[in-house]
């Protein structure tokens, strides 16, 4: 816990006023008591200046942090930074420097949020451990959820996303990971960085930033990860043989997880190959923390998913797998192969994948050819850059096109038939959790 001096010191700012504890860093005024530093942040519809003269007056020992000097001034210290996120990185900086939580970072194309929460959940029954709420994993995100972690934390879980080269860089100089997690390379953003090579790139600025002592754990089954960094410790989770925790054996979610010293068997709650990926990398986050491997299979086979990423549920007779938080073509894959298990008629009602740049077309086709391949049997495409996938369904696999998600639900209802599994899959912006909301509440009158 900082106090206000300590925090005008992280910020090189002079202050002689009063001194006292914070307790919570928040930028939503309503969440402002004794003891909180409000951060002043400029929005496209709010500006948080226009709140700090009531806070000042309603409140004691409360703490500004602003862009822009208030035009009276404030009974409670005011800082004046140039940027206000920045500066909330330089505190959440400080604040770590006191604590002895060791900081594990997550990054990479597709199923970030998801490891994260594996590895939380791998530690859970071990140590305590805080982590990245929801996918605050940005400039804003990063530093608050570094402030959050409690001096009884032992470990906290700190996912970081990016858009572009040096922004994992940016981060990383207010959180300096112990361990560096990077999940895999796909192809999100190549809109922005143009090829794989520079999505590689960006992701392992979070490896660069490793101090001495630090660990990167790495997905050895993908070479622009494998061997990347020869000068920092590196080790490698995995299918493929070479890897230091690799799966064998797998039959559905069961397999055998080998391991530095050991095997053990592991029997998944969530489905997918893809989820036993997301297993290798926090057994392996926690192995490295030193955690007993009888704990960490305890706390991996206690998960069970993650709210919106591939939620099922079954209503009136419908299975209905609601992964439609966002999209790429390899989670698009990863779906469409938990679909493909489930018995009935499958239909993957599928959506526009965002941020694709150049590859737009051949991800939409590469995804309609593998609903072929798996034998999905009614495939409905949403979308403009969807209608790629309709173009390329093969002629055994019952099609049908939608330009928008009206339309979409319009032709979808009187498909639907007692027996069935949906896949709803698409980039969040599509709106897609609307349709398979709605789907449930029809299903539920029958």
């Amino acid at each position: 816990m900082l106090s206000v001096r300590e925090i005008a010191t992280a910020l090189n700012l002079p202050y002689d006023g009063a001194d006292f504890a914070i307790k919570e860093y928040c930028t939503d005024s309503r969440r402002v008591g004794e003891g909180c530093l409000f951060a002043a942040l400029e929005g496209e519809r709010v500006d948080g200046h226009s709140f700090i003269p009531a806070l000042d007056q309603a409140h004691k020992n409360i703490v500004f942090l602003a862009s822009k000097q208030p035009l009276k001034q404030t009974a409670n210290p005011c800082f004046i930074v140039e940027d206000v996120r920045e500066a909330l990185g330089w505190i959440a900086k400080a604040h770590l420097k006191k604590l002895s939580a060791k900081i594990i970072g997550v990054t990479g194309s597709v199923g970030k949020t998801t490891t994260k929460n594996f590895i939380l959940s791998a530690l859970a029954p071990a140590l305590q451990a805080s982590g990245t709420a929801g996918n605050m994993n940005n400039e804003l995100g990063v530093p608050l959820t570094a402030l959050a972690v409690a001096e009884t934390d032992q470990a906290a879980v700190i996912e970081m996303g990016m858009r572009g080269l040096g922004q994992i860089e940016y981060l990383t100089q207010f959180v300096t990971p112990d361990i560096a997690v990077v999940t895999n390379i796909g192809v999100a953003h190549l809109e922005l960085l143009k090829s794989r090579l520079n999505i590689a790139r960006a992701k392992l600025e979070l490896v660069d930033a490793l101090g001495e002592g630090g660990v990167a754990l790495l997905n050895g089954d993908e070479p622009l990860l494998y061997g990347a960094r020869p000068d920092k410790k590196c080790v490698y989770f995995g299918m493929d043989p070479h890897n230091d925790y690799r799966a064998e054996g797998v039959e559905g979610c069961s397999f055998t997880l080998c391991y530095p010293g050991g095997k053990l068997p592991i029997t998944l709650q969530v489905e997918g190959a893809h989820q036993i990926m997301n297993a290798l990398a926090a057994f392996g986050a926690g192995h490295l923390l030193g955690i007993a491997p009888e704990k960490l299979k305890e706390g991996i086979e206690a998960f069970a998913g993650d709210g919106r990423r591939q939620f099922t549920e079954e209503v009136g007779g419908v299975t209905i797998i609601d992964d439609s938080y966002n999209a790429s073509p390899d989670s698009m894959a990863a779906a469409l192969k938990v679909q493909a298990a489930k018995s009935g008629r499958r239909i993957a009602v599928l959506g526009d994948m965002l941020e694709l740049g150049d590859y737009e077309r051949q991800g939409h086709h590469d995804v309609g050819a593998l609903c072929g391949e798996l034998k999905i049997d009614l495939v409905l495409a949403v979308g403009k850059a969807a209608k790629e996938i309709y173009n390329a369904l093969p002629a055994h696999v019952e099609g049908y096109y939608a330009s928008d998600r009206e339309e979409a639900f319009d032709l979808l209802w009187p498909l639907v038939r007692k027996g069935d599994t949906l896949l709803f899959k698409a980039s969040n912006a599509m709106g897609f959790q609307q349709m398979a909301s709605a789907l449930k509440e029809r299903m539920k009158k029958i």
